[in-house]
């Protein structure tokens, strides 16, 4: 993001925020969902940046804008590899006080804008500088796709925990809000990364003196991984940390990663052991599919070792 812009808030409430690659099938939906919103439409505009799809996403998205008669709908590009260049490269054409940012795969609720603001401007945060507000996730069944049991397993007892991850001060970009002038003030995302982007700029803003603060009626859907999907995320995650912390780092912090990484999965083998609704056997296909991730963490982390370049996210 360039830190010499100099941003007006005067025109519209919020900007929505969208990075899409490669994902022709659901962004529509997505788009849609957006256009239902309880918000008045005339209170927030929707920029789409696609970072260079291949698939035909981008010529569909100009098709979309050259028929949008609700205005307040922008489709960009960014051909800079990775969601955060994308990102970044969006909010240079904001205009709004606040920024909203979701991905293209995603479902929001009705009222997600309307609850965020109302959150974010109520008399408990109004008053405090640097807040993000992380909103709820959950998981739906994609329709265009075969999704394994354990996959699902998976998503429910451990992905986009963002209670969590609020109590810990972090914010994934699936449903993240913020002010604009925050973003201006910790410069956007840093875009060398490519994964984990959103909870290295909440970590930073927390760090600042900011605070993460968690909306349970905020709620963003998404589509359920499958197993190939998740191993695939599992990559970019391993990629993503070895870009921003371990890529010039010695030995020792290579290894504490290394060992953090054993007691994650053995944290969540327990958890998946001692878990009542799950039954015997899906107990047993999940651990199978956590001992996958923490093979393909372990491996991905050595070829990384080795100058392989971390995946896009």
């Amino acid at each position: 993001m360039d830190p010499s812009v100099n941003p007006t808030f005067e025109s519209l409430k919020i900007s929505v925020l969208i990075p899409v690659y490669n994902d022709i099938s659901r962004i529509e939906a997505c788009l849609e969902s957006l256009e239902k919103q309880s918000m008045p439409r005339k209170d927030f505009e929707i920029i789409v940046i696609d970072n260079g799809s291949t698939d035909g996403t981008y010529e569909r998205l100009i098709k979309i804008a050259a028929t949008n008669t609700n205005g307040g709908f922008t489709v960009t590009q960014c051909l800079t590899p990775g969601s955060y260049a994308a990102r970044n490269h969006g909010l240079t054409l904001a205009s709004g006080q606040y920024a909203a940012f979701t991905d293209s795969d995603c479902i929001v609720s009705v009222d997600w804008l309307s609850t965020l603001v109302s959150v974010i401007e109520s008399p408990s945060y109004d008053a405090l500088n640097d807040v993000i507000v992380a909103g709820k996730m959950t998981f739906f069944p994609d329709p265009n796709k075969h999704t394994e049991q354990s996959a699902i397993d998976f998503e429910n007892l451990f992905s986009m925990k963002q209670d969590q991850n609020a109590k810990n001060g972090k914010c994934i970009t699936a449903n993240f809000f913020c002010s604009m002038a925050l973003l201006h003030k910790y410069q956007g995302f840093d875009q060398k990364l490519k994964s984990g982007g959103d909870v290295e700029l909440s970590t930073r803003v927390v760090k600042g003196g900011g605070r993460v603060i968690y909306c349970e009626d905020a709620l963003v859907t998404h589509p359920s991984r499958n197993i190939a999907e998740l191993l695939v995320k599992r990559q970019r995650i391993i990629g993503g940390t070895w870009d921003a912390q371990l890529s010039t780092s010695g030995a020792g912090p290579k290894l504490n990663f290394c060992w953090r990484l054993l007691k994650m999965f053995l944290g969540r083998s327990k958890k998946v052991l001692t878990s009542r609704s799950l039954s015997l056997a899906r107990r047993f296909k999940l651990l199978y599919l956590l001992l996958q991730i923490m093979t393909i963490s372990l491996s991905e982390l050595i070829k990384l070792m080795w100058g392989k370049e971390a995946n896009r996210a």
